[in-house]
């Protein structure tokens, strides 16, 4: 069963090691970006059914037409992986001393997994919100990651955490093992 750490961060210690979730932050524009597609795809499906409703000659127009639903349907699609990433995406590590298990899932499903040696990961740190670049005073939430170094590669996860839950991730992960040059 899940134990808070830190904030939105929820640990669990299981027979070989540690469990630790993640939830995805919301970014900002969650609010803006949302109702905007769902009044774009509105006014589109309306526009396209009124389109195919009706008889339509074979000319270049109507092709483009074909062409612009393709292109609104990838957007739908898109918007949907994005609000489903949203709503309910957690990044998951897993640390079992030998290895080290970061999994990205929505829904609780994993969509990716990445495996690492515990013996090769060194240099974990916190890196910290940068601002956006057109308004320098306003901080951008999901900016900032736990980056960590394997193989001459810098990998990074836990996306949006704050620094009080990246300073109690590292330190619950260097409870469990003693990771070289590890600060934060």
């Amino acid at each position: 069963m899940y134990e808070n750490l830190e904030g939105r961060v929820m640990f669990e210690t299981t027979d070989h090691g540690l469990r630790i979730a993640i939830p995805v932050r919301r970014g900002p524009f969650l609010a803006i970006y949302a109702p905007l597609v769902v009044i774009w795809l509105g006014l589109a499906t309306v526009r396209y059914w009124n389109l195919l409703a009706g008889p339509h000659p074979e000319d270049i127009n109507f092709d483009l037409q074909m062409i612009a639903i393709g292109v609104y349907v990838v957007g739908f699609l898109y918007f949907v992986c994005w609000l489903a990433w949203t709503m309910s995406g957690e990044t998951v590590v897993i640390l079992n001393p030998p290895t080290v298990e970061i999994q990205n899932c929505v829904f609780g499903f994993p969509l990716s997994t990445r495996t690492f040696q515990a013996s090769q990961i060194h240099r974990i740190r916190f890196i910290p919100h940068t601002r956006i670049a057109t308004q320098r005073s306003i901080i951008n939430p999901t900016s900032s990651c736990i980056r960590f170094e394997v193989n001459k590669r810098s990998e990074s996860f836990a996306k949006g955490v704050t620094e009080y839950e990246a300073r109690a991730l590292i330190d619950r992960m260097l409870l469990m093992y003693e990771f070289p040059r590890s600060w934060f």
